[in-house]
């Protein structure tokens, strides 16, 4: 039985499936199993897993019969997994070498906990460092928590419980996945960038689909609110409401749920209401400016050009 398992679900990255596949399989610690679901890729991806196959024992294909996608895909892949703990990667993403000895320690010295994440940095196609990726502490404060990110580690029983990645939560699985996780588990972060690196490239889901996942979380967030207001500290309840008053007044006009959001902020705290409602109509008069200005500047080209 491997120590670890990963899962690496692909599809048509076969210029960078060999990059990633290499970074998982020069780890310092090499008690692992690397499995490949392959998702219907029509490029050389099954010949490139394949050669690493007859290679190393540790990789191991799966060639999906229809595209399921990444969550899907990493269910057929974690159903034959057989480490003590689970993990995932992406085929334009890169392991530091001692990725996965440094998360595997950090729950082998740690009992109590059931997962661990921590930062990461991010590259663009060339392997350059562009950013980070700060995840923040979820046992501070769940609102400004990230989520797990790309670089982390958890037990198996973790996705036995959560049965799963919701096949129907595409660009948000994970997101969802350890939301529902950590409702029951413990979670430990390292603060620290070192151990993986995030491709953002012109076709990466991040460039692609970048603001559908920060609206699909948002929903995901409001619709399991039940669930994690009751976990939540005064602070994060405050945060809660002032962030989603904030979101239906400004960006979505939607003034009843702008309302709703905002009676329960007054209840829990008055001076971050009063600092709320300010900066509200703060940026409901900007914008009402900056479009006067635009339609008024119109109005002068057209006078001007006899249009």
């Amino acid at each position: 039985m491997p120590l670890v398992s990963i899962v690496l679900p692909t599809y048509n990255r076969a210029h960078l499936l060999k990059k990633s596949i290499e970074t998982c399989l020069s780890q310092t610690l090499d008690d692992i199993e690397l499995i490949v679901v392959n998702d219907c890729s029509t490029d050389n991806t099954k010949e490139i897993v394949e050669a690493y196959a007859a290679k190393d024992a540790r990789v191991r294909l799966i060639t999906n019969e229809k595209n399921l996608k990444i969550p899907g895909s990493l269910n057929k892949g974690f159903e034959s997994a057989k480490g003590k703990y689970f993990t995932w990667t992406s085929d334009d993403n890169l392991y530091a070498q001692n990725a996965l000895e440094v998360l595997s320690q950090a729950l082998e010295t740690n009992p109590e906990a059931d997962l661990v994440y921590a930062n990461y940095n991010e590259i663009d196609e060339n392997d350059k460092i562009t950013g980070q990726g700060i995840m923040n502490d979820i046992n501070k404060s769940f609102m400004l928590w990230k989520g797990c990110g790309s670089c982390f580690l958890y037990k198996a029983i973790i996705h036995q419980s959560n049965r799963g990645y919701d096949p129907t939560l595409f660009l948000i699985e994970d997101y969802d996945f350890f939301l529902r996780a950590s409702l029951k588990y413990k979670f430990i972060y390292l603060n620290r960038i070192d151990l993986y690196s995030h491709r953002i490239h012109s076709n990466s889901l991040t460039s692609l689909q970048g603001h559908a996942v920060f609206e699909l979380q948002k929903i995901l967030i409001e619709r399991k609110q039940h669930l994690l207001l009751s976990h939540f500290s005064k602070y994060d309840k405050m945060l809660f409401y002032r962030k989603y008053a904030v979101y239906y007044a400004v960006l979505k006009t939607d003034v009843p749920r702008m309302s709703l959001h905002l009676n329960e902020l007054w209840r829990i705290n008055k001076g971050n209401y009063i600092t709320t409602f300010l900066f509200i109509i703060t940026r409901k008069f900007i914008s009402i400016f900056v479009i006067g200005i635009g339609l008024f500047l119109n109005l002068i080209k057209n006078i001007f050009t006899g249009k």
